[in-house]
C-alpha cells in the first residue's frame, strides 16, 4: 500500500486562495453543494465465498519469490520461479519451477512428489511419508478449495475486509502439527498474494506472488512438459574418446 501526503510548499499560496473563494461565495447565498452519496462498501468475503472461487478456478499460474528465513542464517535464502497447478479432484497437479538461484522442478501428481535438480532426481512415495503428504496436500488444497479436506486438516479462522482477506490454518494432525505452527495465505478476491508457513521452531518461509493468472488453461502439451521433470542430461563419454 502507498500514502500520499498533501504538501502546502509552492501550491500552500493557491489553497489558501480556493478555501477564500469557496468561503466568498456561500456568504453571498449561494445554496450548500448537493451531499454525494458514499459509494457501497463491498461484501466482506466467508470462507465458504472464497473456497468456492478457489475450486471454481479453471488453473493457476504465478511467478513467485520465496524467502526462507532461519535462525541460524544471517540472510534469508530466496528462490524465484514459477508455479502451474491443475484441479483435477484428488488427481490435481502441482509444479514448481525454481529459475533462481538454481534451476529444480518439484512435481506432485497423484500419489508422489518428484524432484529434480542439478544433483540428481529423487521420488517420493507419499503413501510412506505422513508429514510430507500432509504438508503437500495442504497446498493442493487450498488451491483446490477443498474445504471439506481442509477441515480436516487445519483449524481454519478467515479475516476479510471487503475483497481483501487473510486465511490462517492451524495444524490439528500429527505429525504435521509438531512441525508446522501456522499457515497464513493473503489475498484480493481470487488472487492470492503471500503465504507465510511459519515453523514449531520459529524458521518461516514467506512466499510473494506476482503476474498471477487464476484462470489459466493449459494445451495438453503443456501440461506434459509443465508437469513433468526435465530429460536426463545425456551422460558424459567415456574417457579417452
Amino acid at each position: 500500500m502507498s500514502l500520499l501526503s498533501l504538501r502546502t510548499g509552492p501550491f500552500g499560496h493557491v489553497l489558501a486562495v480556493v478555501v477564500v473563494m469557496t468561503g466568498s461565495i456561500g456568504q453571498a447565498g449561494a445554496t450548500d453543494p448537493l451531499p454525494v452519496a458514499a459509494a457501497p462498501v463491498p461484501a466482506a468475503l466467508t470462507l465458504e465465498q472464497l473456497l468456492g472461487r478457489f475450486a471454481g478456478m479453471s488453473g493457476l499460474q504465478a511467478a513467485f519469490r520465496e524467502e526462507k528465513r532461519m535462525a541460524l542464517l544471517a540472510a534469508p535464502l530466496v528462490n524465484e520461479g514459477t508455479i502451474y497447478f491443475v484441479p483435477n479432484g484428488k488427481k490435481s497437479r502441482l509444479a514448481r519451477h525454481t529459475a533462481k538461484p538454481a534451476r529444480s522442478v518439484v512435481v506432485i501428481d497423484g500419489s508422489a512428489l518428484r524432484m529434480a535438480d542439478d544433483a540428481g532426481r529423487e521420488e517420493i512415495a507419499l503413501d510412506k511419508s505422513p508429514a510430507v503428504r500432509l504438508f503437500v496436500d495442504s497446498f493442493v488444497r487450498i488451491f483446490a478449495g477443498d474445504g471439506e479436506a481442509l477441515a480436516t486438516m487445519y483449524a481454519m479462522e478467515l479475516k476479510s475486509e471487503g475483497q481483501r482477506w487473510t486465511l490462517k490454518l492451524k495444524p490439528k494432525l500429527a505429525p504435521l502439527d509438531k512441525l508446522i505452527e501456522r499457515v497464513e495465505i493473503a489475498g484480493e478476491g481470487i488472487v492470492i498474494a503471500t503465504m507465510r508457513v511459519v515453523e514449531i521452531g520459529g524458521d518461516e518461509a514467506v512466499t510473494t506472488f506476482s503476474a498471477v493468472d487464476p484462470q489459466r488453461k493449459f494445451t495438453a502439451e503443456e501440461q506434459t512438459t509443465l508437469f513433468s521433470l526435465p530429460p536426463k542430461p545425456a551422460a558424459p563419454p567415456p574417457a579417452g574418446r
